[in-house]
């Protein structure tokens, strides 16, 4: 017989036995009361703390990184403007020669003449300039045509041995020329002659006579023997001093009277040396170096920077104290004052200003006295006013050279 489904029967547990979930014995609520809350996390202020640490790092690289670069920029801008100027005066150093070549001096001087104005003391240009000076001395100077052949010198017949001994007292004597024609009678006549000795007669002639010519203001000359006895040796220090000397000179003569601030570098380096040096004009070195500093003041005066015109006077008048410069002096100073505003202006200041440039009114102010005084027709102001406008002129006087 069939009853149906039936349940399986649970077996019995004890109450003891029986198992319960952890929790199911407590009160709800009990156990969360005992434990702390747990706190909160901060990573997230870290992680933020990073980034900003990590941007503004970024930030320092890039700037820094940055005036790196502009900093190499300019150096590299600068290097390439340098290298191409040097390039430029080189390629007109080139041009200056090929002149020379084609025998227009005139040129080629003018491009020298541009070379160191732009680079002052550049050698090769000063070596080419003093050459091309000495070339167009000569040719300036027209050599008359004689009317008859003039008769070659007498040969000197005499023995060699007579002839050098000549030269020696000749050299022992001073008499340079003299010695140098016996010296190249003895050479043509008998070349194989004592040539290191004679050689050596030859070079002291040259390198003496060089300097005498120098002392006695004929400075292409001179610089023209010490380049003839460079052939038989080496200049001393001395040669060498007196040569830089005359080529400063010229230099500054090149430069005389267009360019004063180039001529005064020239010039200037000749004040403590050879301050006496001079050419056939009679003009020492020291009076061209003065002359020039006073010309680049009263150019400074014709532009009205009166205040570096004052400079310039006080340096004048530092170098050689000359009496007949006092005025311009005066007058430059006073207007480099009148130029330049005071920290604390006055009323008396300010009515002089006013009076200087419209001068005083015919009208006599309306009212009685004032107390603030009011200028008059004999004021300072109107002295300043009709004094006529400043135009100085650039006119040395050689006759009061001071150098020895």
């Amino acid at each position: 017989m069939t009853f149906g489904p039936t349940k399986p029967n649970r077996p019995n547990q004890t109450k003891g036995n029986r198992s319960s979930p952890p929790g199911d014995n407590q009160v709800p609520g009990r156990e969360a009361k005992s434990q702390p809350p747990a706190p909160p996390r901060r990573e997230w202020i870290s992680y933020m703390m990073a980034g900003i640490l990590f941007a503004g790092a970024m930030m320092i690289l890039a700037a820094v990184s940055g005036w790196l670069g502009y900093q190499d920029g300019q150096q590299q801008q600068y290097g390439q403007a340098t290298v191409t100027m040097e390039a430029y005066l080189a390629a007109q150093l080139v041009q200056a020669i090929e002149d020379v070549t084609n025998e227009n001096y005139a040129l080629a001087e003018e491009r020298l003449t541009y070379i160191l104005s732009e680079k002052p003391g550049y050698k090769p240009a000063m070596d080419l300039l003093v050459d091309i000076g000495m070339v167009m001395n000569v040719t300036a100077t027209p050599t008359s045509v004689p009317a008859s052949p003039t008769p070659s010198p007498t040969r000197d017949t005499r023995p060699a041995e007579e002839m050098y001994s000549a030269a020696l007292a000749l050299v022992s004597q001073g008499q340079w020329n003299i010695a140098l024609d016996t010296l190249a009678n003895l050479r043509q006549s008998n070349p194989g002659y004592n040539i290191v000795e004679v050689d050596g007669l030859i070079f002291v002639s040259l390198r003496n006579r060089g300097i005498q010519k120098i002392l006695n203001k004929d400075l292409e000359g001179g610089i023209y023997d010490f380049l003839l006895a460079e052939q038989f040796g080496p200049l001393d220090g001395e040669t060498e001093n007196y040569r830089n000397w005359a080529r400063l000179y010229l230099l500054g003569n090149a430069f005389w009277g267009a360019y004063p601030e180039q001529a005064a570098y020239y010039y200037g380096q000749l004040v403590s040396a050879a301050p006496s040096i001079t050419d056939a004009s009679g003009v020492s070195a020291f009076y061209r170096y003065w002359a020039s500093l006073l010309q680049m003041a009263e150019n400074s005066a014709k532009e009205e920077k009166w205040c570096e015109a004052s400079d310039g006077m006080v340096h004048v008048l530092g170098t050689w104290d000359q009496a007949y410069v006092y005025p311009t002096a005066t007058f430059v100073y006073e207007k480099c004052l009148l130029g330049t505003p005071s920290i604390t202006p006055t009323p008396t200041i300010t009515s002089t200003f006013d009076a200087t440039l419209g001068g005083p009114s015919d009208t006599p102010p309306a009212g009685g006295p004032s107390s603030t005084p009011t200028p008059t027709s004999t004021s300072t102001p109107d002295t300043v006013q009709d004094t006529p406008t400043f135009t100085p002129t650039f006119t040395p006087s050689p006759t009061t050279d001071p150098s020895p």
